[in-house]
């Protein structure tokens, strides 16, 4: 039986100190898939604290992280391909102070990369969070959760696609946004599968519309 591998992003960090307790830092973010695409895009650099993890409930936007204001914002990424929730978080006075992103915009498709730039960033801000949706996908998306940000010097990073557990694959472009499909952006009456996991990839339930063949990003491993 053939195994699958779903990394699907590379990412690279380079960082540079100007001051004892701040620095800069560019970030690079690479798509490995074909025809998948990412939008839209935010990174983070943060203090140390989880995000989002497999398993979170992001249907639950009563408790967690901010009483549930981040499992909101993420299944708004992860679903609608919106940023407004989240940017709105990190905005706000009780919190903008421990945080620094980056929204990015347009779409990054395979074999595409960008690049962000962070400036004088506290040392307090050690961590770094990205999340951006996968196209075509009913709520997937790609993740990095509070990693360490190198004192100097560069990185490299491979991660995962998601799912995020809030609305049922259907694979149709009815229930999916974005230029393939134009479809709606949320189903609110459907919770999905309940929690984060490892994305299965497209499977191949609605051919005519997105077709495995080009969208599926799944690296197949033969025995």
């Amino acid at each position: 039986m053939a195994s699958f591998q779903k990394i699907i992003v590379f990412l690279s960090f380079a960082a540079s100190y100007q001051l004892a307790v701040a620095a800069d830092y560019r970030v690079e973010i690479t798509s490995l898939t074909y025809k998948t695409t990412f939008k839209p895009r935010i990174v983070i650099a943060h203090v140390p604290v989880s995000l989002c993890e497999p398993c979170d409930n992001l249907n639950d936007t009563a408790t967690g992280l901010l009483n549930g204001q981040m499992n909101h914002a993420l299944s708004e990424i992860t679903e609608a391909d919106s940023l407004g929730p989240i940017m709105a978080i990190l905005d706000q006075e009780s919190v903008r102070k421990f945080v620094s992103y980056v929204a990015g915009s347009g779409l990054l498709v395979g074999c595409k990369n960008q690049t962000v730039e962070f400036f004088d960033v506290d040392d307090a801000q050690n961590r770094l969070s990205l999340f951006a949706m996968l196209l075509p996908t009913n709520d997937g998306f790609i993740a990095l959760n509070n990693m360490a940000l190198p004192q100097t010097g560069s990185v490299q990073s491979t991660f995962n696609a998601y799912d995020a557990g809030t609305e049922t694959n259907t694979e149709s472009c009815e229930d999916i946004p974005g230029p393939l499909c134009g479809g709606t952006a949320q189903s609110p009456d459907d919770t999905g599968e309940g929690f984060v996991h490892i994305h299965r990839g497209i499977g191949g339930l609605d051919p005519d519309e997105i077709d495995p063949a080009e969208y599926d990003w799944k690296i197949r491993l033969l025995p």
